[in-house]
């Protein structure tokens, strides 16, 4: 009966510590600990860079009193000051954590793939994962793709002799930081090692420096690239494919793509609006914008031997196809000869200027003028004959009544 008892006794014993070990493990197996990324990319032999861990409870209970731990190994330590362990506390379960270190990589590092050391430990049980850094490298083991999300080109049309803007808005397509693929983990970040925009045919040329090493792009993060483009002076109308090329890292895709760029020579009109015999002295103009794209710093400037009010007329921003009516009062002077009407307006940063609209002004001022003498002239003689006729009826009044008296 004592030996039935020792038995069951030593049964319920290996029962309850299997039951501890198998927490353990549970407790152990159910985080996972992944990199998420790390800055600068790729870091120099003797400088300092951050790197991003994220901790996650994948199992069914929550994890207490782990701690998240990077484990000093060459050519890799913690920055001095800081910790090289974290306690998260209670890790609920689905719960994600993410952890920064600062760390210095040595100067004298291999130049290539290193790898990096962190873990986590729970109730004495230690468990690391080894993440590859890069180190005087440009080839990164990462499966994040960058797509073209979209681009701009400021003026939207050029030109000829024009100067603008093009810039590219570059997506890092992938919506997780790492996947899991044959076993092992890869990052989602996206390399950009170099990215060039080539110009057409020598019509249009880049005048930027491409750009290189670029940095990381993470999961759904952007960066945007602007280049500047020169149109030549003889460039003919129409549109224009510019190439772009983007180099990533090893397992990143690279692009290769066209960039559309047009080139419309159309300005801004001045025709009159009304005749000037309609309205003598003052000029009535009407001015459109027949270009493709929004101009402004629009004026519409006078000259001719005349005083103008205003001085300029200012209209500032026109859409495409707007119209606008323009009025100028004028002053003629003597001997007026012809007066002319140019537009002067901002085509991105661009400054150009039209040609001369010459209106003549001999229907207007000068007849305006000689009208008003004529008038004059006609007025003063009118009351001379009418002061003859009064003194000539007086005297042949005045005649009659002599006649009778005698």
């Amino acid at each position: 009966m004592y030996e039935k008892f020792k038995v069951l006794l030593a049964a319920i014993i290996i029962v309850l510590s299997s039951s501890g070990v198998s927490e353990a493990l549970l407790a152990e197996n159910s985080l996972k600990i992944s990199l998420i990324k790390y800055d600068p990319y790729p870091v120099s032999p003797g400088s300092d860079f951050n790197i991003w861990v994220q901790v996650k409870n994948i199992g069914d209970n929550d994890v207490s009193g782990a701690s998240i731990e990077f484990v000093p190994e060459y050519p890799f330590s913690i920055k001095t000051g800081e910790s090289a362990v974290k306690y998260p506390g209670t890790i609920r379960e689905g719960d994600e954590i993410v952890y920064k270190y600062a760390v210095h990589v040595d100067r004298d590092a291999f130049v290539g793939t290193n790898t990096i050391e962190i873990g986590y430990r729970v109730d004495g049980t230690f468990t690391k994962r080894e993440f590859d850094i890069e180190v005087g490298s440009e080839v990164v083991d990462a499966r994040g793709t960058v797509q073209l999300e979209s681009y701009v080109v400021s003026p939207e049309a050029l030109i000829p002799g024009d100067t603008a803007t093009v810039t590219l808005k570059l997506t890092n397509s992938a919506s997780e930081y790492t996947i899991e693929m044959d076993g092992s983990d890869y990052s989602m970040n996206a390399q950009i090692q170099s990215a060039k925009l080539s110009g057409d045919n020598g019509l249009i040329e880049v005048t930027s420096e491409p750009y290189y090493n670029v940095g990381i792009i993470g999961p759904g993060d952007s960066v945007e690239l602007p280049f500047t483009i020169q149109v030549k002076n003889n460039t003919p109308d129409g549109t224009y494919l510019l190439d772009f090329k983007l180099e990533g890292s090893a397992r990143l895709y690279s692009l290769n793509l066209k960039i559309p760029v047009t080139v419309d020579s159309s300005s801004i009109d001045a025709v009159l609006s009304e005749t000037p015999e309609l309205n003598p002295g003052r000029i009535i103009l009407s001015v459109a914008n027949n270009r493709p794209n929004t101009v402004n710093a629009v004026s519409v400037i006078p000259s001719g031997n005349a005083t103008f009010e205003p001085s300029e007329y200012f209209i500032g921003t026109m859409e495409s196809d707007e119209l606008f009516t323009v009025k100028f009062e004028m002053k003629a002077e003597s001997d007026l000869t012809d007066i002319s009407f140019k537009i002067r307006f901002k085509n991105g940063e661009n400054w150009h200027e039209t040609d001369a609209l010459t209106v003549a002004p001999k229907d207007s001022t000068r007849a305006h003028t000689q009208k008003s003498e004529s008038s004059l002239n006609l007025t003063v003689t009118a009351i001379l004959a009418a002061a003859l006729i009064i003194v000539f009826g007086f005297f042949v009044l005045m005649r009659r009544r002599r006649a009778k008296r005698e």
